[in-house]
């Protein structure tokens, strides 16, 4: 399955705008029927802590037309309205348009004042994505290899990660992104944004990494489409050859997030 993630510029707060923008990218990518798409955290708004000014109800269509026109598993983040609040989610939709996998960030950045301004997701989301058993999360969660961790064992053969990563923490992004690779032996597709907002700068660096902590492609600091391919059975080797799933004493890992 080919990977392509869209290292884009959010227009701050400015959902038309930030729209075109991944439309744009995504249309200048080439073809990309049957391929996962991957946008970074709350692409259409920048990471705001002002939630009405993120969330129209347009998103999921969008989202489901962006799909469809293009033939692709589309995987984008933004903000929905979650009864009387707020919350920070990634949607996977199919290229028929279906919703495939739909997640809310567990982990809110307290620094900045998230979990006063959105409700936290509760749990591991899981599904099929071209014929890899998918998971996602959302920028801060990469800090927290437990909930990453539940994810494997639940059987996640792809990690998909879409995050508003700052570039004063650019090495951490890094490192921690080829370190869930590594010790869960799944493909972590890592994609962040560029460009600036009121209180931060963004560098993207985003990154598809194998099973086995190899980069297959990495980008730089440019508003940019990155591509590599990923091979389903590369994954399935790797665990095999190398049991270190396996070997782990899961007692240790406690319950599942609910």
């Amino acid at each position: 399955m080919r990977c392509v993630l869209l290292q884009c510029d959010p227009v701050w707060q400015n959902l038309p705008a930030s729209r075109r923008g991944i439309s744009d990218l995504l249309a200048a990518a080439g073809d990309v029927r049957g391929a996962l798409v991957v946008t970074p955290e709350m692409a259409e708004s920048g990471f705001t802590m002002h939630p009405e000014h993120a969330c129209d109800g347009a998103s999921l269509s969008f989202a489901t037309d962006l799909a469809r026109r293009h033939g692709c598993f589309l995987h984008v983040g933004f903000v929905e309205r979650h009864g009387t609040t707020f919350r920070n989610v990634t949607v996977t939709v199919n290229p028929e348009g279906r919703t495939l996998l739909h997640y809310a960030k567990n982990h809110l950045f307290s620094p900045a004042g998230e979990p006063r301004a959105y409700a936290s997701g509760r749990g591991i989301a899981i599904a099929e994505v071209g014929g890899l058993q998918t998971s996602a999360f959302i920028c801060y969660d990469l800090r927290f290899p437990e909930l990453w961790r539940h994810a494997a064992v639940a059987g996640a053969e792809l990690m998909i990660l879409s995050a508003c990563w700052p570039q004063v923490r650019q090495a951490h992004w890094r490192a921690l992104a080829i370190a869930r690779a590594i010790e869960n032996q799944a493909f972590v597709v890592a994609c962040n944004r560029v460009g600036q907002e009121p209180n931060a700068t963004y560098a993207g660096g985003s990154l598809i990494i194998a099973p086995d902590g190899e980069i297959l492609a990495e980008a730089g600091s440019e508003k940019m489409a990155l591509f590599a391919d990923i091979d389903p059975e590369r994954v399935r080797a790797w665990r095999a050859k190398f049991p270190a799933l396996r070997d782990m004493c899961r007692e240790l890992l406690g319950s599942p997030p609910q």
